[in-house]
């Protein structure tokens, strides 16, 4: 048994906003986010270049996979992982027809990617693969073609499974449903559903001044391996204000399984 606390935050991209909404003012409330709830490990959407190097030397404790090595490649959704857990292997998975880097799938506006890390506690021996993405705000197309993709990473993976995201979708919806209703190998269920406990805002959205109400589109999904304790969605300010356009998503687990012998 293993306990494990996992958190999704999209910390909205640093070239977006004006005062009083800017990066540098931000940044420490992010930070402070991570920090406080203190995760094994944290999947960041729209965190890159010289915003996620700020972003790493605040959290100097976890090491980073699937970092933008430019703005504006898609790459944009890191996984850090915390001292105890060692990285087995990682792979960026382009979310379009040709997945060839740099490639826009369907009717998506952007670029959009899947960041996976297979990961072992080394306390335990036991082992499991996170996926952190971001799906596409505008094509509908892609973001239920996006979970299909996903679902069928997952389906052809053994082991347990933690999915982390901005899905850009709300529960009902295609994509959604896709993903934890669709008919895949593996099950697969939204951490919310299945939790002991469920505290914080029924959404995930905010204006930074104020929460944009139903709006949950931040989502943690888990394979059955996985026991869902509690789920957080944190609205706790920084300076009066929201650090992000996003709430984080945390949840702590408990993975029951064998301990793996790959090195």
């Amino acid at each position: 048994m293993q306990r494990l606390t996992v958190m999704t935050y999209n910390v909205r991209h640093a070239v977006l906003d004006e005062a009083p909404d800017t990066w540098e003012r931000r940044q420490p409330g992010v930070a402070e986010r991570v920090r406080t709830a203190d995760p094994d490990v944290v999947g960041l959407q729209e965190s890159t270049g010289e915003q996620h190097d700020d972003i790493a030397a605040a959290l100097s404790a976890y090491s980073w996979v699937g970092i933008a090595d430019e703005p504006g490649t898609g790459e944009h959704n890191p996984i850090g992982y915390g001292p105890g857990l060692t990285l087995l292997d990682t792979e960026t998975i382009w979310l379009s027809e040709s997945g060839s880097p740099g490639s826009v799938g369907w009717d998506a506006a952007y670029a959009r990617v899947l960041t996976e890390a297979r990961l072992r506690d080394e306390a335990s021996g036991l082992t499991f693969t996170t996926y952190n993405t971001h799906f596409d705000h505008i094509g509908t197309e892609a973001r239920k073609e996006s979970a299909r993709r996903l679902r069928e990473r997952i389906d052809a993976r053994d082991g347990p499974v933690v999915v982390l995201g901005d899905l850009n979708t709300r529960p009902g919806r295609a994509a959604y449903d896709r993903l934890v209703h669709g008919d895949f190998r593996r099950p697969l269920a939204d951490v919310r559903n299945a939790a002991d406990s469920v505290d914080g805002p029924a959404t995930t959205l905010t204006d930074f001044a104020e929460l944009r109400e139903d709006r949950r589109v931040d989502h943690v999904l888990a394979t059955p391996e996985f026991d869902v304790q509690t789920v957080t969605v944190d609205d706790t300010r920084f300076e009066g204000r929201f650090p992000s356009d996003h709430l984080p998503v945390v949840a702590d687990l408990v993975l029951q399984d064998e301990p793996d012998t790959d090195s």
